[in-house]
């Protein structure tokens, strides 16, 4: 009775677990690297369940993009030290990512350097630091 119990209640488990999981994919960024770019920071959104990163980044030729980065729950990174003001608008800074698995402008954030030089690691961490610097353009 008791194994059948048990059996009956791993299989809920899994039907509650496998639609997380797949919900929390990370399938769209490309996993095998980590790229650097620098820019203005145009809006920082501490809002669940991701907190995103906004950067205007401008080209040798004067032009512009916006690039747009997810990183993780506010939760787990206020627990790492970011804030809600970590970077206001109009700041120069310096990130590494994930790039999209599809080149569009944008990735997983994995680290945050301010021109003091602090640095804001990720969730999922704060990158090997070898990774090339990325033409955005």
């Amino acid at each position: 009775m008791n194994i059948k119990v048990l059996g009956v209640a791993s299989l809920a488990l899994l039907l509650f677990v496998l639609p997380a999981l797949a919900h929390h994919s990370f399938a769209m960024f490309d996993q095998s690297k980590v790229v650097y770019l620098s820019g203005k920071v145009k809006q920082f959104e501490w809002v669940n369940p991701h907190a995103w990163l906004h950067l205007t980044v401008t080209s040798a030729s004067g032009s512009e993009a916006t690039w747009s980065f997810e990183g993780g729950s506010v939760a787990q990174l206020a627990s790492l030290g970011w804030k809600p003001d970590s970077f206001p608008a109009g700041v120069e800074v310096k990130i590494g990512f994930r790039p999209m698995k599809d080149g569009s402008r944008g990735g997983q954030l994995m680290n945050v350097t301010l021109p003091n030089g602090q640095k804001f690691c990720s969730n999922r961490g704060c990158g090997d630091g070898t990774g090339s610097v990325l033409d955005p353009f």
